[in-house]
């Protein structure tokens, strides 16, 4: 799926994180833990 990132506002390549639901680029998609940055700051995964 192709828009704009819910985070940085980046067009391209959207990732759905499995947390927030965010739509958001690989820049801000964390693919290991299948979350966005926003949700990788705010819990504590290793």
């Amino acid at each position: 799926m192709e828009g704009i990132c819910d985070i940085c506002g980046r067009v391209g390549r959207l990732y759905t994180c499995i947390l927030c639901g965010k739509r958001v680029c690989s820049g801000c998609y964390i693919p290991e833990k299948g979350i966005c940055k926003n949700c990788l700051r705010g819990r504590r995964f290793r």
